[in-house]
């Protein structure tokens, strides 16, 4: 009977030792996964700080690199960009003889007219309009000799250039950079993992492309303004008015039937004078011929009481 007993406290003995030791394994086991973790997460974030740390010293290389990239293409450029304007007031005798000419020597030197409009107040006054032209920068003074040859007179002219060339440099040199950081970007977020960085890294990327955007909008702004000279025309019409053979014959008759007309005007102005005086001084005019009448009846007979 001791045996037995002796045998069953052996076997719960043993039994609670590999609890222990089960116990004991467990507990190693979590510390060792909450080791890892740690580990993991803190090589994650000297991952991320190190890419931050890079992009921060990839942005100030960038800025140094513009900087010395604008110092160079200054230095080296040799299509400057010039932005070419032009104003010119014309005035001609033949006003739609004229706008034909324009827009055909426009078309002629590989431009564009932009915007035509004239004002005519009535057939008897003189036009007046308006002509905006786009030539390329490299017929800008061909076309501005063609139209001061021509059967112009020039009222005013004014020519002025401004150049764009650091600018432009600047802007192309600033794209290359955005160009380079939205590269960068789209590298990181391929690589990351956790979903804020992921949203950090796609908004950071936006607000390149928008940058990249705005400069390239800006850039072909100047590369048309310089590659187009701009020239404004305004044209104003001389009348001149030459008499021909048949407009004098016209002026003649015109001249005679004007002086007819004055003729029997002043026979109407005589008659209606003289009727308004017969007319209006009747009563006198009565009274002086019956008074006239009594005289010479009277003398008559007394003359021919004398006689006999």
């Amino acid at each position: 009977m001791k045996k037995i007993v002796y045998v069953l406290m052996l076997i719960v003995f043993l039994s609670a030792c590999s609890n222990n030791a089960e116990d004991n394994s467990y507990e190693s086991a979590d510390e060792d996964v909450a080791t890892s973790e740690e580990s993991s997460g803190q090589a994650g974030m000297s991952t991320n700080n190190s890419q931050l740390e890079n992009k921060v010293e990839m942005d100030e290389a960038e800025e140094v690199a513009v900087s010395e990239d604008n110092e160079e293409s200054l230095e080296n450029v040799e299509d400057r960009k010039i932005i070419h304007n032009a104003h010119l007031h014309l005035e001609t005798e033949t006003f739609d003889e004229t706008v034909d000419f324009l827009e055909k020597e426009t078309i002629n030197y590989d431009g564009y007219v932009v915007n035509s409009n004239d004002i005519n107040h009535g057939e008897d006054a003189e036009r007046y309009g308006r002509m905006t032209v786009r030539i390329p920068a490299d017929n800008f003074r061909d076309f501005i000799a063609i139209v001061e040859n021509g059967n112009l007179k020039i009222l005013e002219k004014s020519v002025s250039g401004e150049d764009v060339t650091e600018q432009y440099v600047d802007l192309t040199s600033r794209l290359k950079s955005k160009e380079v950081v939205e590269e960068r970007l789209l590298a990181f977020m391929e690589e990351a993992e956790k979903t804020e960085d992921l949203l950090k890294i796609s908004d950071d990327l936006a607000a390149v492309q928008e940058d990249i955007e705005q400069l390239t909008g800006k850039i072909n702004y100047l590369e048309n303004q310089s590659d187009y000279a701009t020239i404004e025309m305004e044209l104003t019409e001389r009348r001149v008015d030459m008499p021909s053979v048949q407009d004098e014959s016209l002026s003649t008759w015109e001249k005679t039937k004007d002086q007819f007309l004055k003729s029997i005007q002043v026979l109407l102005s005589i008659a209606s004078g003289l009727f308004v005086f017969l007319i209006g001084n009747a009563p006198i005019i009565i009274l002086f011929l019956m008074t006239g009448l009594v005289v010479f009846f009277v003398i008559k007979k007394n003359v021919k009481k004398q006689k006999e």
